[in-house]
């Protein structure tokens, strides 16, 4: 079972020197990224409002799996899905 944000949070970030997260900001500090799961970019809709996304799907803990991605227009980070 999964749970859509929507809105997506905004969320802190630190990357390693290969650009992958490596720690995201929770209300209970720093959670370091046990494994990424999974990677991909969407690039569409240039014709309009440009969405330009690098997704990332993690497992942080050993425990929580959540999808987060990188808006590159503004370069923010969100969280976008929760995974049980």
């Amino acid at each position: 079972m999964t749970e859509l944000l929507d809105p997506a949070p905004r969320i802190r970030v630190r990357l390693g020197p290969d650009g992958s997260p490596t720690h995201l900001e929770s209300a209970a500090g720093w959670q370091p990224v046990s494994q990424i799961l999974d990677r991909w970019r969407i690039d569409c809709d240039w014709w309009r409002d440009r969405i330009a996304r690098e997704y990332w799907r993690l497992l942080l803990d050993d425990e929580l799996a959540l999808e987060c991605y990188q808006d590159h227009a503004s370069g923010d980070w969100f969280i976008q899905r929760i995974y049980d």
